[in-house]
């Protein structure tokens, strides 16, 4: 279950920081698009859309690993921290689908 929910949690984050990048890569006429998370909005402005995402991505990377890997924690705490990714990060893709809906920015002409 821990591995599961890690490879999710990889793979949520990987979707969130994609939508991320298509709402927020350049200006759309008529809407005002901003990013919601205030650390990710401070990383995105000190170092830029794509190095933010990627530091974002080593953060998330290493994060999930540490809880794969350590025995400092608890099976069920580990499940917990992970679970708590997975969905925060499933809701920030949600809305960022819905978002890129809205505003019509799907890469492939969905919409």
């Amino acid at each position: 279950m821990l591995r599961l929910l890690a490879g999710v949690s990889l793979l949520l984050t990987g979707a969130d920081h994609f939508t991320t990048w298509l709402c927020l890569r350049s200006p759309v006429s008529g809407w005002d698009v901003a990013e919601a998370n205030p650390l990710a909005d401070w990383l995105f402005a000190a170092a830029g859309l794509v190095p933010g995402l990627a530091i974002d991505s080593v953060v998330t990377l290493s994060a999930v690993a540490f809880l794969v890997t350590t025995v400092s924690l608890s099976p069920g705490l580990k499940t917990g921290f992970l679970a708590l990714i997975s969905l925060t990060t499933g809701y920030a893709v949600v809305n960022n689908v819905q978002a890129i809906h809205a505003m019509g920015l799907w890469p492939i002409g969905i919409g």
